[in-house]
């Protein structure tokens, strides 16, 4: 409705100079899946080419970095081998309900780590592990909601419209879902990210055969 075309699963071979100024651009050549080619005419090129931890500072520290220049911490957020160190937020590579190591950057997640080691500082006979699920949001002409690490998904569950931006995408593993995504389906996100946590969010089975985790009791 707004004109604006996803080219999806392609990436940017080359972007052109205009042919009336050589110093401006006029134009990007995309490459598809398929190695197809397709020139899209461009007045500006905005580029997303992500962040990096700054954890330079750490190189001589002792600390030992990850290849992306993060901190591996343990369950309690502590840098291992570093004793009364800890490392929060988007450099932490922390463990994840699924076992794996993962960086995650989202504040919310920042915020959530910064309570927690405060807690571990402050009661250090009462720590917990840190156990949150991932989430964030984001306003997308809806808000888009999302819980979870949906890394190496191999199937979606879309519940809903997404041309009318109003469904729920459950991102599946084998039978277990991983992670959840919604539009103007609130409170089904939050509700997940603690089914996630609790271990009791419904399989992909049980979802395609209509159950919801709305309906799952957690009390």
């Amino acid at each position: 409705s707004k004109e604006i075309v996803f080219h999806m699963q392609s990436k940017m071979t080359a972007i052109n100079p205009s042919s009336h100024d050589s110093k401006r651009v006029g134009s990007v050549t995309l490459e598809g899946p398929n190695g197809e080619t397709k020139e899209v005419l461009a007045d500006i090129v905005v580029l997303g080419v992500g962040v990096a931890p700054a954890t330079s500072f750490l190189k001589d520290s002792g600390i030992p970095l990850e290849k992306d220049g993060g901190v591996k911490v343990d369950g309690f957020l502590r840098v291992e081998g570093a004793e009364g160190v800890f490392a929060i937020g988007d450099i932490a590579h922390f463990p994840q309900q699924t076992g794996e190591l993962k960086r995650i950057e989202h504040w919310s997640v920042a915020g959530n780590h910064g309570r927690a080691v405060g807690r571990t500082i402050a009661r250090p006979d009462k720590a917990i592990s840190f156990a949150k699920v991932p989430i964030f949001w984001s306003a997308q002409g809806q808000q888009l909601r999302y819980c979870g690490v949906g890394t190496g998904f191999d199937d979606v569950i879309v519940q809903g419209k997404p041309e009318e931006l109003k469904f729920v995408a459950y991102y599946v593993k084998g039978d277990k879902v991983i992670a959840v995504a919604s539009m103007q389906k609130d409170p089904i996100v939050i509700k997940s990210s603690e089914l996630l946590r609790l271990g009791l969010m419904p399989t992909a089975t049980e979802i395609k055969e209509g159950k919801s985790p709305l309906d799952a009791d957690i009390t």
